[in-house]
């Protein structure tokens, strides 16, 4: 238990450190409200995962955890962060795949590392199905940057 929260508070830490001393690409306002889409679609998608079709879920089968939101408030906002700040929006179709494949060889790997310390469970859940679902998850918050700035909603600049 004690690794547990070793890990998540490392990540924790990590996580948020980068994304406050990264370089901005994007706006604060495109940044933050991609945020919010992934969190409203990580609630609904993890609530039916974990509690309808008992796929997944963080720490205990079968409970909701006060201890999840250390994940999604702690972890998720800042990784949709990186993912949509550092997405190569002007390179070339492979770039982009080989930047999102990336992300998914990452993500599969620290979900391997929550699931040996007790983070995540799963059930009827493999790393295979994650593996090859990341991509498209990521590539729907690049979407949705897209949709965000075709809505012409203007905000202050980015920083320098």
């Amino acid at each position: 238990m004690v690794w547990t929260w070793v890990v998540l508070g490392i990540t924790i830490m990590t996580f948020n450190g980068i994304v406050i001393r990264m370089r901005k690409r994007l706006r604060w306002h495109e940044i933050m409200a991609t945020i919010f889409f992934a969190l409203f679609v990580e609630v609904l998608v993890d609530t039916y995962a974990s509690f309808k079709y008992k796929a997944w879920g963080f720490f205990k089968p079968d409970a909701a955890e006060f201890s999840a939101l250390f994940i999604i408030l702690g972890i998720y906002p800042a990784a949709a962060a990186m993912i949509i700040n550092w997405y190569p929006y002007r390179s070339v179709w492979w770039k982009k795949g080989l930047y999102l494949l990336a992300w998914a060889v990452f993500s599969t790997s620290y979900e391997w590392l929550t699931l040996k310390v007790g983070i995540m469970w799963h059930h009827q859940w493999s790393l295979v199905h994650s593996f090859f679902l990341y991509p498209a998850i990521y590539y729907m918050l690049i979407v949705y940057v897209r949709f965000y700035r075709w809505l012409g909603l203007k905000g202050p600049p980015a920083e320098s």
